[in-house]
């Protein structure tokens, strides 16, 4: 029987009930995670254009604590990527901050019709560019979306951003396999930041990096640079205080 180094890490990508695409609320997920020994995750609920209300986010960051039952929540938010200058659907309110924000393409507006690698990896590159409090760039290797790794890893190098290794695109079959396998090679030649998160939607895929893990393996996980790894790194990587 094939097997494979089990890991886990920080999990900074996970989707409740207020995303029209999450099964569980709040207080579930924090029982998920601390029923499988996670000591924080971040809370990333896709931004309005794919439906979250706006009140969601003015809500979690204004009145949501940032420990819940002894677990760590990270308010955070995935927001989709509006167009080609970079712009994305990041609900702000004024004297209140995310911990962490993630962006990637996704399925609406303009990009409900293919724009090509060369218009994918412009608005990928661009928003980098543009948004400095961006950490994660998520599922850069997502079928639907072509782009060009060796530009979008110098983007993620000369911003700081990470890119994505994403247990549940592999997990459902939306990766592009051959796109992720470029990204971890140039990655561990060129010292690329990476995240590895669940992207869970459902109990069962959340603080799960088993196939990231094993996709990993050939590339030498503890030859990248993994920003997640620990509860540490990833309070460094987000300029928080623990």
């Amino acid at each position: 029987m094939e097997t494979f180094e089990i890991m886990s890490f920080c999990d900074l990508h996970t989707h409740s009930i207020r995303s029209s695409c999450g099964f569980h609320t709040l207080l579930e997920i924090v029982s998920i995670m601390k029923g499988k020994g996670e000591k924080a995750f971040a809370l990333t609920d896709h931004g309005p254009t794919l439906g979250t209300p706006r009140a969601h986010f003015s809500v979690m960051l204004r009145r949501v604590p940032p420990v819940i039952d002894g677990v760590r929540m990270f308010k955070g938010v995935e927001a989709s990527v509006l167009n080609g200058d970079g712009d994305i659907d990041l609900p702000l309110f004024e004297g209140y901050s995310y911990d962490v924000i993630l962006a990637g393409l996704h399925k609406h507006g303009l990009y409900e019709d293919p724009q090509g690698k060369d218009e994918n990896t412009r608005a990928l590159v661009n928003t980098m560019k543009k948004n400095p409090a961006l950490r994660v760039i998520t599922h850069p290797y997502f079928e639907t979306f072509p782009v060009d790794m060796d530009a979008l890893t110098d983007a993620a190098i000369e911003t700081g951003t990470a890119l994505e290794v994403n247990n549940s695109y592999l997990l459902n079959d939306k990766a592009d396999t051959a796109s992720l396998a470029l990204m971890l090679e140039i990655a561990r030649d060129k010292g690329t930041p990476l995240a590895v998160n669940s992207d869970g939607h459902v109990f069962h895929e959340m603080a799960k990096f088993d196939l990231a893990v094993k996709f990993m393996e050939p590339y030498g996980i503890d030859s990248l640079n993994i920003v997640n790894r620990t509860l540490e790194s990833t309070l460094e990587f987000l300029g928080l205080e623990g």
